[in-house]
């Protein structure tokens, strides 16, 4: 494929991190960069930074929800780019914006479709509010949105918000990082400690399995609450990188992981990847037991059947390893080159709505 001029816009971009988005944005940038792709991200933050881990960066000094009113600098920055491809949520808006008066392409990368568990996260009133502007935001006009998997379009097929244009290139993890540990014994949860990762689930199900120890690696503002209300036979440890959580991921036998709702769920292929057996309800293929929802009482059955039989654990954890290798950052990258030279081939400008 040629050369393309691709710039990339978000709302957050490492050293800042607010989770699994700015991990998969860093990534395709590295991944795009490495395949001879002029690449630039321009993203809310400091100024004074302008690359990291050699992507090079635009940085606004704004806070990432006022990157909804950056409409002017991705006009400036994308007047001389092939495609613009914006994440959600708040960098999409601007995004359209500057692709309907360019008459660029635009992609959009679906990072989030969380529908009515925003109810759950944010409360019923201010929930509504943020369900509405998501769905407007993913009705849209673009060249082309891009989920992180099947699952996650379907769901936008059956609210009525699926297109002609979607596409699935999932992402993909360090897998170099994430092998097998010779002495699997607890049940690890991980991920950002909040409502839709179902961490009340997983500390319920902790509690009524007492002789089982389970081990938390997170963050977020209710990490030291929830470590002290915590059942004993839970150790919370705070995440810092993932050479650190690929370490804890080594000696799980389970990883349970009973999210309300994901998008692909990284860390699950992480856990995949380190030959555990997996207990989720994440859209991406794994060997384990799939929960029908954020539901205690199957998540405790299924626990009690896997921890029961450590050899059943070790089969399905070598099972895991071996499916996890198809998630890898070039094969993401390849997608989205083919995804890409679809959308100038195409040569459609960005309508109005």
């Amino acid at each position: 494929m040629r050369r393309l001029r691709i710039l990339i816009v978000h709302e957050r971009f490492p050293p800042d991190f607010g989770g699994g988005g700015e991990y998969i944005v860093l990534q395709t940038a590295r991944q795009l960069l490495a395949n001879g792709h002029d690449v630039r991200v321009l993203v809310a933050g400091d100024p004074a930074l302008t690359e990291f881990e050699g992507v090079p960066t635009q940085r606004l000094p704004v806070s990432r929800q006022r990157m909804l009113f950056a409409t002017q600098a991705v006009l400036e920055a994308a007047a001389d780019v092939d495609l613009i491809y914006a994440f959600t949520n708040y960098a999409v808006w601007p995004a359209w914006r500057a692709a309907r008066q360019l008459r660029k392409p635009l992609a959009i990368g679906v990072l989030a479709l969380f529908d009515r568990a925003w109810l759950d996260m944010r409360g019923p009133w201010v929930g509504r509010l943020f369900r509405f502007a998501e769905r407007r935001m993913l009705r849209l006009p673009a060249q082309s949105r891009i989920f992180l998997s099947q699952g996650s379009l379907d769901l936008a097929a059956q609210l009525g918000l699926g297109s002609t244009v979607d596409a699935v290139a999932e992402p993909g993890v360090d897998l170099h990082l994430y092998q097998p540990g010779a002495n699997k014994d607890c049940v690890l949860f991980s991920g950002k400690l909040d409502v839709r990762k179902g961490i009340g689930t997983l500390l319920q199900v902790a509690q009524s399995m007492p002789q089982i120890p389970f081990r938390v690696v997170g963050w977020g503002p209710q990490f030291d609450r929830l470590r002290q209300q915590a059942p004993a036979n839970v150790e919370f440890v705070l995440y810092r990188d993932n050479p650190q959580l690929a370490l804890e991921m080594a000696r799980a036998r389970v990883f349970l992981f009973p999210t309300k709702i994901e998008t692909f769920g990284l860390v699950v292929v992480e856990a995949m990847a380190a030959g555990c057996a997996v207990i989720s309800t994440a859209p991406v293929p794994f060997e384990g037991i799939r929960l029908p929802g954020d539901d205690l009482d199957a998540a405790c059955r299924a626990l009690s059947e896997l921890w029961a039989d450590p050899q059943r654990c070790a089969e399905i954890g070598r099972a895991n390893h071996d499916i996890a290798q198809q998630f890898n950052w070039p094969a993401c990258a390849a997608k989205l080159e083919r995804i890409f030279a679809s959308m100038l081939t195409a040569g459609v400008a960005v309508p109005k709505p």
